[in-house]
Order: structure tokens, then sequence, then C-alpha cells
């Protein structure tokens, strides 16, 4: 309803009907907005419905055979001219002053009072019923044809009488017309209660599991749930009728029902806890009608969240990264992230390859933000993760009861949870062979039929396949099916390792070992340590960038943010990344210029030199260890790698030792 609380009143009314709608109408035009419109059947059922989405029509007036459809087949209420058993005699009796062939046409029904009447009194007036408008059409004519010089009967009737050259005598008094007006108004009024109350019932039952009030206009209580009786000490029987803002007046709602605008959200202490506050306005048709307060614990929120997390572990992962996260200059770099940003338009399927650590998923997810999909989800799954029946059914999903331990009323598979966005298949290659078939009719159909299911589900998903495999060998060996591999290699992107994109080594290490000290609090944040800088390009990476992530973290627990000397500060680097300080051992170099090899012989001169804790007991333990560890050493000529593999320790326990010895 409009601001001024006026209901907005159709009157559907065609030639006679319509002009005691003029007459009737000015003396309520205070109570009530009307519109006449002389429309009738479809084309007023189609305008009135468009009208009433739109908030313009509340109720309908409509009179005979028209307003029995429009009842039918439009959604807002439809008030009916009634016809009274009255209006009919006084009709008929009209009617036989003009001439004695008189005929009574009425719509659905005749009146049982008319039929005693006339039978009482011997009349020759015939009866007609219509539903119609052909079936009108057809007795009117056939009433000429009977010698009939009078027709009495709605406005349709009498428009028909008038013609084929009869004459017409309207069925609806003036008192008819204005009592059903009076009705519509009444209707409007308590269409608009209903629709308040509705509002209020929607608005609590919405937040049954938290503290709810509700208020009037005024700002007095008309309802208060359990929990908010909790939160405020305060029984509903007292609170309910009195202003909320003498029950808590910093929760008070005059402020919302002012504006209209909802404060979500909100921080606030009650007593010696904490509160989430919502604070809404309810807007009806005739405005603000009152305002809901929400209150949640903020302890309650904490575990929901946790609950939240815990279960989200348990599932696929969204987008985190951009095309942009591919960090690195060179140009191997730049003409991968053309190449991701032009098959990202497309939906064709894009097979990934490269050495693990790469940064595969990194790039799946930066196609999936840079495509028309990004709306909808990315999900992403790891094939050499699960066993095969737990792949088949995370990927295709299944029935209820297709297998023991079926979960009760089926679960989506991924693809359907993937629909219309992306789903990443990592190390593809690992995949079982009959989920190879399974996948490849899934690719080929665009549908996916679950585990235990009669009907396929149709799919629209975006498949981005990464493998560190070489599939084309895997095919060659009959481990891979040709098919299928075919079907995911219709575009191709191949992630270079890291040593072969030497110039982004050290950016890529400042901007990781930067994040790195992020992460963990740092206050200011400083550069790699030089010697580190030196020995980046010397080691070959076989971890690429996830072994480089690994070395920086590494780095900026043990040396960021402390003062240290230099030889304190390499020792703590060759205790913390050994793998650097290896490369004149030649294990894991690069391409590049190579270290000069320090002596074995000035190496153990500098591990062995004595210590005031070699004289004690556990120091002869620890010489001990240290004198077997440099015997080793030296029959694995210096070779670190090899040492520790014969005595079964890592790099870091070998320096350790041989420090503390």
């Amino acid at each position: 309803m409009p601001a001024g609380g006026r209901p907005r009143i159709w009157a559907m009314g065609i030639s006679r009907l319509s002009r005691a709608f003029a007459e009737l109408i000015p003396a309520y035009a205070a109570r009530a907005e009307f519109r006449i419109v002389g429309r009738a059947f479809e084309a007023a059922a189609s305008a009135i419905n468009r009208e009433a989405r739109e908030g313009r029509v509340d109720v309908v007036v409509a009179g005979g055979s028209n307003g029995a459809y429009l009842r039918q087949h439009v959604d807002v209420p439809v008030v009916l001219v009634k016809v009274t058993g009255f209006d009919v005699m006084s009709a008929l009796a009209t009617a036989r002053r003009i001439s004695p062939k008189v005929a009574l046409v009425t719509h659905a029904s005749t009146y049982a009072e008319v039929d005693e009447f006339v039978s009482a009194f011997s009349l020759d007036i015939p009866r007609y019923t219509y539903l119609t408008e052909d079936d009108a059409t057809a007795r009117v004519r056939a009433l000429k044809e009977e010698g009939i010089r009078v027709v009495v009967g709605p406005g349709m009737v009498t428009d028909l009488a008038d013609k084929y050259g009869l004459m017409g005598v309207f069925l609806y008094s003036g008192n008819a017309v204005r009592l059903a007006l009076e009705d519509a108004i009444e209707a409007a009024r308590l269409r608009r209660i209903e629709s308040t109350r509705r509002d209020y019932v929607n608005t609590i039952l919405a937040h049954l599991n938290e503290g709810v009030a509700a208020v009037d206009t005024e700002g007095r209580v008309q309802a208060f749930n359990p929990a908010m009786e909790r939160f405020l000490g305060t029984p509903t029987g007292v609170a309910v009728g009195r202003k909320l803002s003498t029950l808590a007046p910093g929760l008070a709602l005059d402020a919302v029902m002012e504006s209209g605008t909802r404060e979500l959200e909100a921080i606030h202490r009650l007593g010696d806890r904490m509160v989430v506050v919502n604070r809404i306005p309810i807007v009806g048709e005739a405005g603000t009608t009152g305002a809901v307060l929400t209150i949640q614990d903020a302890n309650a929120i904490h575990r929901a969240d946790r609950n939240l997390r815990s279960r989200a572990r348990a599932r696929p992962a969204g987008v985190r990264y951009s095309l942009d996260d591919l960090a690195g200059a060179s140009p191997a770099m730049s003409d991968l992230r053309a190449l991701a940003r032009r098959y990202a338009l497309v939906d064709s399927t894009v097979l990934v390859g490269g050495e693990s650590g790469t940064g595969k998923e990194v790039l799946a997810q930066g196609m999936h933000d840079a495509s028309p999909r990004r709306a909808f989800p990315f999900i992403a799954v790891n094939c050499a993760a699960f066993p095969e029946s737990l792949l088949e059914s995370e990927l295709f999903g299944y029935e209820e009861g297709a297998f023991t331990g079926a979960r009760r009323g089926g679960k989506a598979g991924l693809f359907e949870s993937a629909h219309n966005g992306t789903l990443f298949l990592d190390e593809v290659g690992d995949m079982p062979p009959a989920l190879q078939t399974r996948l490849l009719r899934v690719l080929q159909e665009k549908q996916v039929l679950p585990i235990g299911g009669i009907e396929a589900v149709p799919i629209n998903v975006r498949v981005i396949a990464a493998t560190h495999r070489d599939l084309a060998a895997r095919v060659r060996e009959g481990t891979f099916r040709q098919d299928l591999y075919y079907r995911l290699n219709i575009l191709r992107i191949e992630m270079p390792p890291l040593r072969e994109r030497v110039a982004d080594l050290p950016d890529l290490a400042e901007l990781l070992y930067r994040r790195a000290q992020e992460r963990l609090g740092t206050q200011s944040p400083q550069r790699l340590p030089a010697m580190v800088r030196e020995r980046l390009t010397r080691y070959a990476w076989p971890g690429n960038i996830r072994e480089l992530e690994n070395v920086t973290e590494r780095i900026a627990v043990l040396v960021a943010g402390a003062e240290l000397q230099p030889a304190a500060l390499q020792r703590e680097l060759q205790a913390a990344v050994p793998e650097l300080f290896s490369s004149e051992n030649g294990e894991g170099v690069a391409r590049g210029p190579r270290a000069p090899k320090v002596p074995i012989e000035m190496e153990m001169a500098m591990l062995t030199a004595p210590s005031e804790e070699s004289r004690s007991l556990a120091g002869v333990a620890k010489a001990s260890q240290a004198e077997h560890i440099r015997r080793v050493l030296a029959e694995c000529g210096g070779n670190r790698t090899a040492a520790c593999a014969q005595l079964g320790i890592s790099a870091t326990t070998l320096w350790r030792r041989l420090r503390e010895g």
C-alpha cells in the first residue's frame, strides 16, 4: 500500500457496470484509491497480475462471469458484485412494465426466491443461465427468435440484448455495487493486517536460534523469545507491552526504524559477556511497521566457526590465487601467463604438465579466476590421494543404498558440485584404469551417472587436469587410456621448473622470504642474507617453488630479525639449509658458476677444535659420535649425502653432531 495507507482497488466493469462504478466511487475517494478498468477475462487478468507484482493493486471488484474468471486467475482478492433476490425481482418488475415478453439470464445459477415468486404468481418469465460469453450470445439470439422483447441480466447480457435489437434491463442495483465497494475496502484493510502479522511471524521464525525481540512503531515489545529472556534476564510476561528502551537502553531500535536501514553484526557487551547484535527494521506495504532485535552469544559463534572450519578441511578448497600470483618476469613466465589468460576464456579441457612443486594448482585457480566461470565453484581433487573406490564416489557421487555405509539420501559428486564452474583433477596420471573409462564418458557426454543411479545428471563443468607424469609414455606402456589422453590434452600448458627460470630466482626468493616473515609477525622484514642470495642460482631446486618456499621459511624462523655476526650467521644457515651449502659436493647443482671447493681437511680442522665440554663425561659421548661421523665422512670422500645415508641421519643432524663434538 502507498505511504498514506489507502488501499488501491481496481473496479473491473464493462458498459453499464462501469457507469455504476463511476457514479458511486467518488463517495469513497477518501477511503481508497479506485481505478475503473474496462477490461474483462484474460486481458483483465494479465493486467491485474502485472500490476500486483509491482504492488500497485490490492483488491479487485468485478461482477458476473468476469468476476468468477478473475477469482481463478489473479493473485489478489476479488470481491464480486452480489445480486440479491430483491434486486432480481425489482429488475423484472421494471422489465414487465416495458413488455410482457420478458426473460431472465443470469450467470451460473438462478435465484431460488425468484423461482418461488414466479411460481407463486404464475408468471410467464423464462429463466436461463450461462457460463461463458459464447453461451450468453447463443442464449440472447435464441430468445429473440422466441419473441422475447426484454432481457434482464448482468452487463454482458444487456449489452448483447441491445446488440440484437432487444431491450436490456441491468440486473445490478446501486445498493449491490455500493456493498461490493464497501467489501473491497474491508478486504484491503484485513489484507494489510495479515501482511503485517506475517512479516512479524516470518522474521521471528527466521531467528529462532537467537535471542529475538520484535517491537511496534512505538518501540513497544510485541514478541520476546526464551533466548532473549535469558540474555536480558526479563520474563516475557514482563517485557511484552513495555518499551524496549526501558528494558535495555543500549539495545533500543528507534534509530533503525527512523532510518529504515538494518544494522548487522554489531559487537555489544551485555553484562559479563560479549554478544553480536542485529537490528532489522520491518518494512511492510504501509511503510516501517516495527523492528526486530536479535542477539547471539559471541562464544557460540566462535564454536560454530571452529566447527565449520573443521568440516571445511575435508571439503575442496575455493579460489585463493589469480594468474598474477604466478610470480616471475622471465620470458618463460610471461609467456605462460599470457597463454593461460587466452585459455581461460574458452571451455576446452586443459592438461597442465610439469614437475612437482611448480605451481600447477595455482595456475588452475588463476585460470578459473580469469574465466567467465569465476562466480561459480572451483573444486580440486588429488586423484592419487584416494583409494579407487573412494575416488569413484567422490567424483561421481552415489545414490542412497548404493553400497554399505552409503549416506542416507545419497551424495552429490564433485562433478555435480562443480556445476557451471571448474573441476581441477590433480595427478590425473595416477588415476586407476577403471575410473579412466568413467571419466572419459563424463567428458564426452557432459553428464554423470552416480553410483547406484539409473538417471544421468547433466553437468556443465570445465575440466583442468594436471600431472607430473609423462602421459604419452604411459599411453605407450598401456597404463593410461589413449582416448582419454586425447580428450584431456586439447589445450596444453607446461609449467617450467625453477632451474629453467634462474632469472626469477632472486626476486622470487625475496618475495617468499618477505611473506614468511609476515606470517611469523616479524616487525622489520629484512632481505635474505647475502650468503644465501649468492647460492640460490647454484642449486638445482628439485622441489621447485614448493622447496624454495620451504627453504625461505626455515631461514625466516631461524635468522630473520636476529643480530648475528657473520660467522654465527653462517653456522645458523648451514644448520638451517644445508642443501644450499652442499653444492661443492656436486649434489643438486644448477646451471651457473660452481662455488670454490673447501678442502675436507680444512673443514675437519674447523670442526675438531677441543672445547671444555669435550672433557666432561657427556662431552666424551658426543666426541665419540663426532669421531665416528668424521670417519664415515672421510670414507665417503667428504660427500655428506652419502655419509648421511650410511649413518641414517639428516644433513642437519650431521652438522650439529660435528659441531657439538
